[in-house]
């Protein structure tokens, strides 16, 4: 073979070697060569949930430059995250179903064109940084599913809304001509970071807020080091719905290593319930608006780790954003000043919370990080386009004091702790038995007595009719025993003739009537009774009650036990107590594993992030001294710093205040 024909051959393999690659590398986006109007734009992508990775490339024409929003599935954690945002754990299952079914049963409406010429005037030129200048117009935003494996489900080029009707939009398959117009809502494929997240950061509800600790302070960092300034720190308590202040403390703000000043409040000082409440609502709905992770030698915890403050990447990553690692202590341990200060809010349940301000957002030139900021909170109403961010850095630790040991009853050892334990109760028993039984005597109101009215005349002795008629002598004796006593107007005069019966009978009535008139004149002596006390009828087995005088109790008479018998008591005493007391100490420490579990599941996500809030929203979180009251004795706060003094990183000893 010569060498004009290997030449060739050189060539031709060549050729064929780069159109194979080239259809390797193309795109696998599954579509008809025929496709036309009425036809599905994606016929295989069928099912939402197939997808796991979705990207969005856009182009900025004023930098020339790509931005890209990615969210996708982890296949070992199974967890969705946002790589674009290094990685943050996403919130999207609902959100990706609805953003992959925008591209579901699309069908093609019309073909506006095959010509690549008109690709810029459609705005579905692809965004490609090799083919790109600054300032190059009709550029459109590139959206791509794809499934587990890294297969291509959909991708689409989404070019400019048609000016008759803006739900109508031109888009373009990556690496084909053709120019489709479909009609379609693309709102679930949005890139504002704030979409794809947890939007409720701290998780907590305002009304399980039990103490609020405002540290107000501002650290700069100078060239001699940090320059610290304290303001004031107060502790606040909430009890439903009313604030309370248990402590005040004032600072020097020239010098803060001089002692703070116990401030007592005044009469007509009353906190700032507006601004407190304001507070609190904004702990409770707190939003972000981008975030940027950690240095790795800043721990989940409170502190930062010893290693840190050797770590100059970590130090300068810290500063840059407003937090300043200082050495506290022998231990090697460095603890983390804000550079606007910090709060910390305890819950009912135990869970304190520590959020720390640091720079705006964008400062120090971070530029980037003010790019992200502003791109993060597009479309949202609250925070306009190019608004000013700040900061912040959470951790979470239990507040031990929401835990107190159980007080805890003592077991006795001995009959002689027995019987202590034993005789104590029922002096315990007698005493709330007499506050039972013996309640306080409370004198009533006698009432005078009535004057006693004369005796009326003696009634008239009725006897109901027998059943047989009574003999004469039977009425004579019930006369005798019972008389009648008339007025003296109503006695009749004697005269003398004595009445006869049917039977010839004298009844003797009239003699007997004249007998007692007589009688009646003279006055009748009773004889005078003798007063017997009564006794209050005593029923067997209950105490004697008289009026004003205590309840007398009959104690009964105490049984003796035998030794065997105490032993067995001393056994069942000692295990009801045990019992008692292990139930109150495993309720404690229910409740405070419960604490440190959240815990530990809160800084797991905290962890590995500085945040970025609104500054309208740090504005809520912050209160100033002269805020803090809603009188006009809070002006007399102390001057606003002029300068404090400066402090080296690493020699500082002591934190940002009490």
């Amino acid at each position: 073979m010569n060498e004009t024909k290997k030449t060739g051959l050189f060539w031709g393999t060549a050729v064929i070697t780069a159109a194979i690659a080239a259809i390797v590398a193309w795109p696998k986006t599954v579509i008809n060569d025929d496709v036309g109007p009425g036809q599905m734009l994606f016929e295989t992508f069928v099912d939402p949930l197939a997808a796991t990775n979705m990207k969005i490339v856009t182009f900025d024409e004023a930098q020339g430059t790509l931005d890209s929003f990615e969210v996708r599935k982890d296949k070992e954690s199974d967890q969705w995250t946002i790589p674009s945002r290094e990685g943050y754990p996403a919130d999207a299952i609902e959100q990706m179903k609805d953003a992959a079914n925008a591209l579901v049963g699309v069908k093609i409406l019309d073909i506006q064109t095959s010509n690549a010429e008109d690709h810029a005037g459609l705005g579905v030129k692809e965004p490609k940084l090799e083919s790109l200048e600054v300032g190059d117009e009709g550029v459109g935003r590139l959206v791509t599913f794809k499934n587990a494996t890294q297969e291509t489900l959909a991708s689409l080029i989404i070019g400019d809304a048609l000016k008759d009707d803006p739900t109508k939009r031109y888009v373009r398959i990556p690496n084909q001509d053709p120019v489709y117009v479909i009609k379609f809502d693309e709102s679930p494929l949005t890139t504002n970071f704030r979409d794809w997240i947890e939007d409720d950061l701290l998780q907590l509800s305002s009304i399980d807020i039990e103490t609020l600790e405002l540290k107000d302070y501002t650290a700069t960092l100078g060239q001699r080091g940090i320059s610290l300034s304290r303001k004031y720190t107060a502790d606040i308590a909430l009890d439903g719905a009313t604030w309370k202040l248990n402590e005040l403390l004032d600072f020097d703000p020239k010098d803060p290593r001089v002692e703070p000043k116990k401030v007592e409040k005044l009469e007509d000082e009353k906190l700032n319930t507006t601004k407190l409440n304001d507070l609190k609502n904004a702990l409770d709905d707190l939003k972000i608006v981008n975030v940027y992770r950690k240095p790795e030698g800043v721990s989940a915890t409170l502190k930062a780790s010893k290693d840190l403050l050797s770590d100059q990447d970590a130090i300068a990553s810290l500063a840059q954003r407003g937090f300043y690692p200082i050495d506290v202590g022998p231990d090697g341990e460095a603890e983390i000043l804000s550079a606007n200060g910090e709060m910390s809010v305890s819950l009912k349940d135990g869970v304190k919370y520590l959020i720390r301000f640091g720079n705006i957002a964008g400062v120090s030139g971070d530029d980037k990080a003010k790019k992200d900021t502003d791109e993060a909170v597009e479309g949202d109403e609250k925070t306009p386009v190019g608004g000013v961010n700040r900061y912040l850095f959470v951790t979470t630790m239990v507040d031990e004091s929401k835990f107190p040991p159980p007080e805890l009853k003592e077991i006795p050892k001995t009959l002689e702790d027995l019987d202590a334990m034993l005789k104590s109760e029922e002096l315990g028993a007698k005493s709330e038995e007499k506050e039972v039984l013996n309640p306080p005597v409370v004198e009533e109101k006698k009432e005078e007595p009535a004057a006693e009215e004369e005796p009326a005349d003696a009634p008239e002795m009725k006897k109901e009719e027998a059943e047989s008629e009574m003999s004469a002598e039977e009425a004579a004796e019930e006369v005798t025993e019972k008389p009648e006593v008339p007025e003296a107007s109503e006695v009749p005069e004697a005269s003398g003739e004595a009445e006869t019966s049917g039977e010839g009978e004298a009844t003797g009535e009239g003699q007997a009537q004249d007998d007692e008139a007589v009688a009646e004149e003279k006055p009748v002596v009773e004889a005078e009774k003798p007063v017997v006390e009564e006794k209050p009828v005593v029923e067997e087995g209950k105490p004697v009650v008289e009026e004003g005088k205590p309840v007398a109790v009959e104690e009964p008479a105490a049984v003796k036990l035998t030794d065997e018998e105490l032993r067995e008591r001393l056994e069942a005493e000692q295990e009801k107590i045990t019992k008692e007391n292990q139930r109150k100490l495993d309720a404690r420490k229910d409740q405070l594993d419960a604490a440190k579990r959240k815990v530990r599941e809160l800084n797991e996500r905290f962890a590995d992030w500085y945040y970025v809030i609104p500054e309208d929203t740090y504005g809520k979180l912050h209160i100033g001294r002269e805020n803090l009251f809603e009188s006009a004795a809070a002006a007399a706060t102390p001057p606003p710093p002029t300068g404090g003094p400066q402090f080296n990183f690493n020699n500082l000893q002591g934190g940002p205040g009490n």
